[in-house]
């Protein structure tokens, strides 16, 4: 197979680097920046975050999923107050396409003042 003008050998699995996809400066302002609200700053083409997002292979429950979440968190968030568990170090692991911390991420959660 040949990929990206690259030829693979038959043994060589490939599979998409969703890791890299939001650190494109063809597809992003500021690659390098954690910035949660650039995806929605400007309008993005649908398959920039994912080769597979857009078209008819999106999510039919995309956009529900997406406005329940932000009233969820919003909600949590509102009352609780999150943190990272002092003196925790997260060792990262890949997981299917994307990377996460090993054994979770630890959090100390407290009501809010009122």
């Amino acid at each position: 197979m040949t990929i990206g003008g690259g030829d693979l050998p038959a043994d060589v699995a490939a599979s998409p680097a969703i890791y890299f996809t939001p650190r494109r400066p063809d597809l992003w302002d500021a690659p390098g920046e954690f910035r949660p609200s650039a995806s929605s700053e400007s309008a993005r083409r649908p398959t920039s975050s994912s080769p597979s997002g857009g078209g008819n292979r999106a999510c039919l429950g995309a956009a529900f999923a997406s406005f329940e979440m932000k009233i969820v968190l919003a909600r949590m968030l509102a009352r609780l107050e999150l943190r990272a568990v002092p003196g925790y170090r997260a060792r990262i692991v890949r997981r299917g396409v994307a990377f996460a911390p090993s054994e979770g991420m630890p959090v100390v959660v407290e009501r809010r003042a009122a």
